[in-house]
């Protein structure tokens, strides 16, 4: 039986999120975008009490438990406009990166501008820089 715990390594602030993420296997990112979007529309204090008796009743992970691997979202390094959020997600999903841009300036001018300029500035913070192959020789050498 799948159990869902707080993440010990893919977390941000309690590890709710990134144990969110490892339970239904996607990436912790999607998630923690979700929350921010969902703390938006329906008031930020109800999200913040949430997440605070989330933290107190979902467990930590053990320290034995193995690593999940799933498609990770990154910002893209080459194809950028402004921070590569949209880059990103077209990589991600293995699309143009200009069908990305136009779907979301439509969704920009229906919205009214400002919720998706708020979405994009939280995405540029949330969604971490796609890592170079120096970056990650870096890391091998760390472990």
């Amino acid at each position: 039986m799948k159990r869902l715990y707080r993440s010990r390594t893919n977390k941000k602030v309690a590890g709710i999120c990134g144990g969110l993420g490892d339970y239904f296997q996607i990436d912790p990112v999607f998630v923690r975008l979700l929350v921010i979007v969902i703390a938006i529309f329906t008031g930020i204090f109800l999200m913040v009490i949430a997440y605070i008796i989330a933290a107190i009743v979902i467990p930590q992970e053990p320290k034995s438990r193995e690593k999940k691997k799933y498609k990770r979202l990154y910002r893209s390094r080459k194809n950028r406009v402004i921070a590569g959020v949209l880059g990103g997600f077209a990589e991600f999903l293995k699309i143009d990166s200009t069908v990305v841009r136009i779907v979301y300036v439509l969704i920009m001018v229906l919205t009214a501008f400002f919720p998706m300029i708020i979405a994009y500035i939280f995405a540029w913070i949330i969604i971490p820089e796609k890592p170079t192959t120096h970056d990650i020789e870096i890391e091998v050498k760390k472990n």
